[in-house]
């Protein structure tokens, strides 16, 4: 009976230590990046191994885009990396297409079907046919909608580009997550500052089989900033 016990024992250990992640020293030697932001085109993620990179402290989640659409990876992304210790947030992918409180309303039923740790993010990228001052007013209304609901302003992300040419200096005191792949940090209009820089666009990472944005903090900010 002994035997056999210690058998089955035996069995078990090595079948947990089969199925589990050896995480090394955690770290991509080579980087100097705080977070990752990702989405559907990603593909599967394995979050246990994304985990065992200990220079990402945060990861950002497509959750939905326009009125109508959840990304389809949402929901396991951020259940993933959540249960596997990673501070998640969720953004919204902003579109001229439709009305704000529809796509509030889109961002909101996913947003709250999980625990947020971050503030959540508006993706603006695009002005479709709308003036300049239509689109500072329809972001303003659904960064409006947003602090309502969850009790912080949300972080406005775009390309410098675009933010200078058509958001800046009007949603300066938002919290700026801005694209620039380059060496050179991003400078925003009128005595703006980033809280996020996102820095590359072809970042590895071990658990993401597709390449992932890069993103660091600004000197003076850090994950305190940006937390619920």
């Amino acid at each position: 009976m002994n035997k056999l016990y210690s058998i089955i024992l035996i069995t078990a250990i090595a079948a947990i230590a089969w199925g589990s992640v050896s995480c090394g020293n955690g770290h991509n030697g080579n980087a100097s990046y705080d977070g990752i932001d990702v989405s559907w085109h990603q593909k599967s993620i394995d979050w246990e191994k994304v985990a065992c990179d200990d220079n990402i402290t945060f990861v950002y989640i497509k959750a939905t885009e326009g009125s109508t659409i959840v990304d389809p990876k949402y929901h396991y992304n951020i259940e993933q990396a959540r249960r596997n210790g990673i501070k998640v947030g969720s953004y919204h992918y902003f579109s001229t297409l439709t009305p704000i409180k529809t796509q509030f309303a889109n961002f909101s039923k996913a947003l709250d079907a999980h625990k947020q740790d971050l503030i959540p993010v508006i993706d603006v990228e695009a002005k479709g046919n709308w003036s300049r001052a239509q689109l500072i007013d329809s972001v303003k209304h659904m960064a409006r909608l947003i602090e309502k609901r969850y009790h912080c302003k949300p972080m406005i992300y775009s390309t410098m580009r675009f933010y200078n040419a058509f958001l800046a200096p009007q949603l300066n005191n938002y919290p700026l997550y801005i694209g620039r792949y380059a060496d050179e940090k991003p400078l925003i209009k009128w005595e703006g500052k980033y809280t996020i820089w996102q820095y590359s666009e072809d970042g590895i990472v071990t658990g993401i089989n597709h390449r992932v944005d890069l993103c660091t903090f600004h000197e003076d900010k850090s994950i305190d900033d940006i937390s619920m």
